[in-house]
């Protein structure tokens, strides 16, 4: 509980106690009537607008320097020392080419030959990951920079929403018969920390994007990366380009909002200030400002006169009065109680549980009429808006009517001046007729046909013109008609949705009941195929992830061994005395088993070609040979040499072992018997 709400309890019950005494209120209403010309009251806020473009930017930027933060590029640092032998922990190949290098370390040969050789010293390597990298740095400044330029922008904006300015001033004076009271208040008031500034929900909802921003920042200000990149020198503008910056999305546009940032010239807020003037003080206001300046008159009464035990000793009494009267009230409703009890046949006991019973009802009931009574002030505000367009409408309406009487008014004013005119006119027409009476007739006749014209013109101008602010009239007359049967239309059909809003209450208040055990049942019953679901797809998805990583493990292994078979037969692979750990032969001998079953399906296919290659020429041979007259042996046919396909399949088949090459010989042999058997019969 803050101040303001501790100040406010306490006058509410300050005021309860003097709200309704006949002597406190005399003395208010003299204290509030006396002297309100002088009453002054007013207060100064501010609203502050604040550009929403440089936000945006900034929310867009961060989603990738979160990204480029998440990568947590590094390089590998490698520190090297040689050190005594009985100080080695850990021998690395560097180890071993260093002392292949330096074989002055080896000062002692063993003395037998089976014996191992040992160095005196030996090199250390050590391996650090160092974080230092140009784009760390150049995330860390960014973020420093958005840090500030945040900040800055922040304070100056809350400081303009929370600063309020209020000027006070009462001067009053009270005579009576036996007392004069003079009241002279003046209270100046400056703060930038009200709690309570200007509703403005644009403005409230964009700080706290802002400080959503600023919390973001700080977050990865705080990560272990930047923490490690915070200990090496800022970098300074200008920003080197790197290929990282320029090519890595995330860093490409980390660097796009950095230029943005460092090219912004703004505020990137503007603010309006708004003044309230309260004078002439309300009802309510004057009486507790009345309030105020008779507790300050007590006071000052109660130490002057040196009257402070007196009044205590009254309030002590008051209060022995007050909490006997408590004690008497109470004795009284449990008297009460006992004989309700014993007139519905009930114990204490069972009594007081009906009480409670009941107390838990009318909470219950209390909780729904407040939110009935929540869903009626929205209905009040949608009257009051209602209200408030119909006062618009009046107010239009009576704009109208002002605008008709001017128009009216103009008429007037224009067919005075056309009767006026048309006087002047012709008292001139006859004053030049009296001139020049003793002239030619024919210039009589000329200049009386002139002035025809002349007066006939005029008078066809001051027409169009009054046919024209008659037009506007008749329009301004329908406008008003329309406008006021719009008015009135509109005010029945605010009635009518009155009316319609009080019946959807009604009706929202019966099927809330209905429509939460609805949903009650209905999210249960969800939630259950929902469990059973995930139980399901999780243990699909395990036993699909298993078989997908026993695949990849053998395929892995597949191509592993077929990599080091054709190292092997390149020449390129030999033993290799790292590779004699357990870990890594049982890597050795998963793939060399891989690639075993692979040579051994792709023999099997091999070994099918070549018996179709060789029997297809044995069926050739026949046929030349049946074809061959009978008497004419056939010359000796050279032997054959073995056809690429054959040589390469010796040249890749494996020696096996006499037993299973003897079975092989006769398999092959059934085989081809069968072929020919086969061949014969079509």
């Amino acid at each position: 509980m803050g101040n303001l709400d501790i100040y406010y309890r306490a006058f509410k019950e300050y005021r309860k106690e003097t709200a309704n005494d006949t002597l406190c209120v005399r003395d208010r209403r003299e204290l509030s009537q006396a002297g309100t010309e002088n009453d002054v009251l007013n207060a100064t806020k501010y609203l502050c607008k604040i550009e929403e473009d440089w936000i945006k930017a900034i929310e867009e930027g961060l989603v990738y320097v979160e990204k480029a933060v998440a990568e947590e590029r590094q390089f590998i640092r490698t520190n090297g020392e040689v050190i005594p032998i009985e100080k080695v922990r850990h021998i690395s190949k560097d180890s071993v080419e260093h002392l292949a290098k330096h074989s002055e370390m080896i000062t002692h040969l063993p003395e037998e030959d089976s014996d191992t050789i040992v160095p005196d010293k030996l090199y250390m390597t050590e391996k650090l990951s160092d974080y230092a990298v140009y784009e760390n740095r150049f995330l860390y400044m960014m973020l420093c920079y958005l840090r500030d330029f945040i900040d800055y922008r922040l304070e100056k904006i809350e400081t303009l929403r929370r600063t309020y300015i209020g000027n006070m001033h009462i001067n009053k004076e009270i005579k009576s018969k036996k007392r004069t009271l003079v009241v002279e208040t003046k209270v100046f008031e400056k703060r930038t920390d009200n709690p309570f500034p200007i509703a403005d929900t644009r403005s409230a909802a964009l700080v706290k994007r802002i400080s959503d921003c600023m919390s973001i920042i700080n977050s990865l200000l705080n990560t272990d990366l930047m923490t490690q990149v915070a200990k090496s020198p800022m970098i300074k503008p200008p920003i080197v380009k790197t290929n990282v910056l320029k090519m890595n999305n995330n860093f490409k546009r980390s660097l796009a909002l950095y230029d943005y940032i460092a090219s912004y010239r703004g505020d990137g807020y503007s603010y309006e200030e708004v003044y309230y003037d309260l004078a002439p003080y309300s009802e309510t206001l004057a009486d507790e400002m009345a309030e105020a300046a008779n507790v300050t008159a007590f006071l000052s009464y109660r130490y002057g006169n040196d009257i402070t035990e007196e009044l205590e000793r009254r309030y002590q009494e008051e209060e022995i009065r007050r909490r006997k009267a408590e004690e008497d009230e109470l004795a009284e409703r449990i008297k009460r109680m006992k004989k309700r009890a014993l007139e519905s046949n009930k114990t204490l006991e069972e009594y007081m549980l009906l009480l409670e019973k009941r107390n838990k009802m009318l909470e219950r009931d209390s909780e729904d009429l407040a939110l009935i009574r929540h869903d009626v002030e929205k209905l009040n505000e949608k009257i009051a808006e209602l209200y408030r367009e119909q006062e618009e409408y009046e107010r239009r309406i009576a704009d109208l009517e002002n605008t008709i009487e001017q128009k009216n008014a103009e008429i007037v004013a224009l067919n005075q001046k056309y009767i006026e005119d048309m006087s002047a006119l012709k008292k001139q027409h006859e004053e030049e007729l009296v001139l020049i009476a003793g002239r030619h007739e024919n210039e009589i006749t000329a200049l009386k046909a002139e002035h025809s014209e002349r007066l006939n013109a005029t008078i066809e101008e001051y027409e169009l013109k009054a046919a024209g602010l008659h037009e506007e009239i008749d329009a301004l007359n329908n406008k008003l008609f329309e406008t006021v049967e719009e008015c009135n239309q509109r005010e029945l059909i605010c009635e009518e949705q009155r009316q319609n809003l009080f019946r959807e209450k009604a009706q929202l208040e019966r099927d809330f009941e209905a429509k939460t055990q609805e949903l009650g049942a209905e999210y249960l019953q969800r939630q259950q195929e929902l469990s059973a679901d995930y139980a399901g797809r999780t243990a699909a998805y395990e036993a699909d992830a298993q078989q997908r990583i026993a695949d990849a493990n053998a395929r892995h292994d597949f191509a592993q061994g077929q990599l080091d078979a054709m190292r092997v037969q390149q020449g390129l692979l030999a033993a290799n005395p790292n590779d004699t750990s357990r870990e890594r032969f049982m890597e050795l001998q998963a793939e060399y088993l891989a690639f075993e079953r692979y040579f051994k399906e792709q023999w099997k296919l091999t070994k099918k070609e070549i018996r179709k290659q060789v029997f297809w020429k044995k069926w050739e041979k026949k046929k030349k040979a049946e074809a061959a007259p009978a008497e004419q042996a056939p010359p000796a046919q050279p032997e054959q040499p073995p056809s690429p396909v054959e040589e390469q399949s010796r040249q890749f088949e494996p020696e096996l072992p006499a037993e299973q090459r003897e079975a092989e010989t006769e398999e092959a042999q059934t085989e081809e018997v069968a072929e020919d058997t086969q061949d014969s019969e079509e």
